[in-house]
């Protein structure tokens, strides 16, 4: 099927345009025309099983192709800038499409959004009084007060993102983990009709679904009692923007998480266009897919800070257990993989990088674990423990998630705060940090330098242990009456430590001589979290403290090649 024959043909169906632009993606990786066959064949299996599936992958792909689209013309002649106006909705207000919305690489497209009745927005109002909720619609509000809605609760609204709905379980479990824990109430922002679209056209759309959300939260202020200061907004994705659009229109909003922002015609676009620090008292930002979208088979989300506090796990980008995005979609067209629903097709598509973004905030919810993030230049400066620390008046460190708003710089004017951290794979996601300090001692003779690995582990109470590798497997020189600081993480919280072996390794294999041994003076284990801002919070905590191991009389230990040395914890270490 000829590329050039198949554009022309997709100005008018979605179908033909997905093919459109799935044909010069193979062009663009070098495959020749006849090669794409069978992917093509395949694509239209895909599609014709799922045809919601056709605006998921135009997402990226579209961005992506933006250049070879504008050269086939298949940009609609109302999407350039040159033409904005105004587009008013009643009660909501109105909105201009002006030029901040349109650039000719970061946001090619501006359309206007759809009417109130196609965007079709209905609420879902739980509490724990009914987890089940009352569905109000946009066009009877009234309705809320047959629900358990209470005006003096905090209310959490919850709004999901592209092509997402109420088929998505794991974003609807963010309203499941509050009201297991909090006397809250819950609204169900469900705007489906206006998400399961072209992508140009849901984020058209998401302006309107802000301005929905902003007259129901007036509404409710003057009908139901509600402070808006008591509002936390929650939005996935697209519905990030959302929330930041709702914001915009809320004087005094409490609050807006943004998990994974998107990033296609959001990014480094004027703060009108996006989610910003301006939308609510507190911004927080989570970002797990933050590589660019122009990378072939890359991220969703956005990379640019957009809030008060954005914090970065994992650098942002790829996320523990997880695949690059565009993987599924071409495992998809090359098996002719078939989804019996669309948000199985969706979460697969967008990778668990994007949507990790939710499990972090929601098991902030459900963990005892901190998720303690620490404000650094870069993620390589984390993990090197350059910036371990809260700092002199506590804004150098911030809980990622639900507790994000206990930071210490709330109210203080400081924005686009960047935090680093680290976390795992599933179940386990939340990590503690530690620091453990090796002073040398000295052995007489000559050639004291010594190159090897050095490994740590440490028992607790309970004689639980936690092992570390401290050189991280690269042998690392060490020289006499040094001192040396290792920055470690760690799904378990050590609390009561009371022994360490140490093994050291030397990294050509010596004899038992001195020369080939190591000296210990001191060993100290410090836990890096900070335990008052723990404690702050409702997790379990202690007051910040450092264990000291050393030998006997605080005589140096000595560690030949390949042995594993025991040291118990010694308060008098502390002195040496």
């Amino acid at each position: 099927m000829p590329v050039l024959f198949l554009c022309k043909q997709s100005r008018q169906k979605d179908l033909m345009r997905m093919l459109c632009l799935v044909a010069l993606l193979l062009l663009c990786l070098g495959l020749q025309e006849t090669q794409g066959d069978e992917i093509v064949n395949n694509t239209l299996k895909v599609l014709s099983d799922l045809p919601e599936l056709a605006p998921a992958l135009e997402t990226s792909f579209f961005t992506l192709l933006q250049p070879a689209l504008q050269v086939l013309e298949v940009r609609a002649q109302e999407s350039t800038g040159d033409n904005p106006g105004t587009f008013c909705y009643g009660e909501l207000g109105c909105i201009s499409n002006s030029k901040d919305f349109y650039h000719p690489i970061h946001r090619p497209l501006n359309f206007p959004p759809e009417t109130r009745e196609e965007v079709g927005v209905n609420y879902r109002i739980r509490s724990k009084e009914d987890t089940t909720g009352v569905v109000v619609p946009w066009n009877n509000i009234e309705k809320v007060k047959q629900s358990t809605f209470k005006g003096n609760r905090l209310t959490k609204f919850i709004v999901h993102g592209y092509l997402n709905g109420k088929d998505m379980p794991y974003i609807e479990e963010i309203g499941n983990s509050f009201l297991r824990h909090y006397d809250v109430n819950i609204v169900w922002v469900d705007w489906t009709n206006g998400s399961i679209s072209l992508y140009n056209q849901a984020v058209a759309n998401a302006r309107l679904v802000g301005l929905e959300i902003a007259y129901l939260i007036r509404w409710l202020q003057g009908n139901m009692g509600l402070n808006p200061g008591d509002v936390h907004i929650i939005g996935h994705s697209l519905g990030a923007h959302i929330a930041g659009y709702a914001g915009e229109r809320t004087p005094g909003l409490g609050r807006i998480t943004g998990l994974d922002p998107a990033e296609p015609f959001f990014q480094y676009l004027p703060e009108t266009v996006r989610l910003d620090p301006s939308d609510a008292r507190f911004v927080d930002v989570i970002h797990t897919d933050s590589e660019s979208i122009f990378n072939i088979g890359q991220g969703f989300g956005l990379r640019q800070p957009v809030g008060h506090l954005d914090f970065y796990p994992n650098d942002g980008k790829q996320q523990v257990g997880c695949e690059p995005p565009l993987v599924a979609p071409l495992r998809w067209l090359s098996r002719g993989t078939a989804f019996k629903k669309v948000w199985h097709a969706v979460e697969d598509a967008l990778g668990c990088n994007h949507k990790r973004a939710v499990e972090l905030f929601v098991n902030s919810i459900e963990s005892q674990c901190p998720y303690m993030a620490f404000r650094c230049d870069s993620y390589e400066d984390y993990k090197s423990g350059k910036c371990a620390s809260c700092g002199i008046d506590g804004t150098g460190c911030a809980p990622m998630g639900l507790h994000a708003d206990s930071w210490l710089g709330v109210g203080t004017g400081k924005n686009l705060v960047q935090l680093f951290t680290s976390t795992g794979a599933a179940p386990n996601f939340c990590r503690y940090h530690y620091k453990v300090i090796v002073e040398l001692g000295e052995l007489p003779g000559t050639g004291w330098d010594r190159m090897g690995k050095l490994y740590v582990a440490f028992t607790d109470g309970n004689g639980q242990q936690m092992s570390f590798d401290l050189t991280s497997g690269r042998p690392k020189q060490f020289t006499s009456r040094g001192q040396y600081t290792f920055f470690l993480e760690h799904k378990d919280d050590f609390e009561d430590v009371k022994e360490a072996q140490v093994k050291w390794a030397m990294s050509r294999r010596g004899s038992s001589s001195p020369q080939a041994s190591l000296s210990l003076q001191n060993l100290a284990f410090r836990n890096v979290d900070t335990y008052p801002l723990r404690n702050s919070i409702g997790r379990s905590g202690r007051s910040e403290s450092t264990f000291f191991f050393c030998g006997k009389s605080r005589d140096p230990v000595i560690v030949t090649d390949q042995e594993t040395v025991k040291v118990e914890m010694t308060p008098d270490c502390s002195a040496s």
